[in-house]
């Protein structure tokens, strides 16, 4: 019998684009996304995995170009726009926790690879936005229990 698609509740995505005009070298992008403890897997995009059961994806980060995979094999010679972070609900045991890590993943990687965040509609994250997209995984984890 084959297993039912049930969409997320919700998908919550930042992205990571180089400043102005400016993309990310695949190398310096990939010893990033690998210093956040990222790990290349499922579909050729980057995941974190959650450290009490391997398993359990928290959030995932795509590229902007498409097809949103890597080719590991060429990535060190290719240039990026930028990256999709993003967390799926329901997913993680613990939705906060993944949003609060992918987050904070987002933020050093920005500072690591001195790129910009942006909201998902491509506006500038403002603490604001952070602080309202916290509230909505709240609000949802309080509707739904923890999967």
């Amino acid at each position: 019998m084959a297993q039912e698609f049930k969409a997320p509740d919700m998908i919550v995505t930042v992205r990571l684009t180089g400043r102005g005009s400016a993309t990310f070298g695949g190398e310096s992008l990939l010893l990033a996304l690998q210093a956040e403890g990222l790990r290349h897997g499922q579909f050729g995009i980057f995941h974190r995995h959650d450290s009490a059961d391997e398993a359990q994806v928290l959030f995932s980060v795509a590229s902007l170009a498409e097809p949103g995979s890597f080719d590991l094999s060429s990535m060190s010679a290719m240039r990026f726009p930028g990256v999709s972070i993003f967390l799926t609900i329901p997913g993680p045991r613990d939705a906060l926790t993944a949003f609060d890590a992918m987050l904070s993943t987002a933020h050093a990687l920005a500072t690591s690879l001195d790129g910009e965040l942006l909201d998902e509609h491509g506006s500038r994250l403002s603490i604001q936005r952070e602080r309202f997209l916290r509230e909505e995984v709240i609000q949802l984890r309080h509707r739904r229990p923890a999967s």
